[in-house]
């Protein structure tokens, strides 16, 4: 029974996160910085996101906007 309930949770657990996440990338040092903020992306969307954002001419920070 208790492999069950334990089975039953961690299934209402997944049920409750969300597959879609708000990110930010902060371009710039110091007092000049921009943050492009990047809600609802998915893992897809999140990883190109973040490649273009750690890449290019002008590189910027990565990270989950909680």
């Amino acid at each position: 029974m208790k492999k069950v309930l334990f089975v039953g949770m961690v299934f209402g657990a997944l049920a409750l996160t969300s597959c879609k996440k708000d990110y930010k990338c902060t371009y710039g040092t110091g007092d000049t910085k921009v943050v492009k903020e990047f809600n609802n992306l998915t893992k897809d969307q999140a990883d190109e996101e973040k490649k273009n954002c750690e890449t290019g001419l002008v590189t910027g920070v990565w990270e989950l906007d909680l």
